[in-house]
């Protein structure tokens, strides 16, 4: 896990990567992505004032907390 920097537990990485949005995700609500090779629960990071991402579009992983994936999106 050295390429994540450690703050409490959320790992946040060096630089966004990108991945795709398989189960939509909303804020407060959990969805699943595609992303690092894999398929990962993933969330938000700042939930406050996001809208819903559907699948199939692209989002950016900034970080990981436990299992999930801290997401924002693309643009």
């Amino acid at each position: 896990m050295s390429e994540f920097l450690t703050i409490s537990n959320v790992a946040m990485l060096p630089e966004p990567k990108r991945g795709t949005v398989e189960k939509a995700i909303a804020p407060g609500l959990r969805g699943r992505v595609k992303a690092l090779g894999s398929y990962w629960p993933a969330e938000f990071y700042h939930p406050e004032g996001q809208v819903q991402l559907l699948p199939g579009e692209i989002i950016l992983v900034v970080g990981i907390k436990n299992i999930t994936l801290l997401v924002v999106p693309l643009s």
